[in-house]
């Protein structure tokens, strides 16, 4: 039915062609984070370590996984909608340096979920200077 799109005259073509190889994946992250399939997040990092905040808002806590495998830190969790459908979601971000794996917490309140990540304690030394 749309015979023009085939044609060499039409003027949309070159439009067509560039829309074919446009990554439309950007536009999918911004549309699930603006709906809020895809909690928003703000990272913070200190000498101390990580501060992790997540807008988990209307998601039971008990269906929120976080998990840290490998220096990566990954939130998991599902969100009811309002039409009654169920909404997963995941984020994943790499930890830029070697953490305390027992003194990782995570909490919930008023819809935000705080985790902080302490970093490894690294003993410096001093290194020995040979006169030669």
């Amino acid at each position: 039915m749309r015979a023009y799109l085939n044609t060499i005259s039409n003027p949309w073509r070159v439009f067509d062609e560039l829309m074919g190889d446009f990554p439309f994946d950007l536009f999918d992250t911004a549309m699930r984070t603006r709906t809020g399939r895809f909690p928003r997040v703000n990272v913070w990092e200190s000498e101390g370590g990580l501060a992790v905040q997540a807008e988990v808002a209307g998601v039971d806590p008990e269906k929120l996984d976080v998990a840290v495998d490998a220096n990566v830190l990954t939130i998991k969790g599902e969100k009811e909608q309002a039409d009654g459908s169920r909404a997963e979601f995941q984020r994943s971000f790499n930890l830029p340096f070697e953490l305390e794996d027992a003194q990782i917490k995570a909490a919930v309140k008023n819809g935000l979920l705080t985790v902080t990540i302490p970093r490894k304690a690294t003993e410096k030394r001093k290194i020995a200077i040979e006169k030669l």
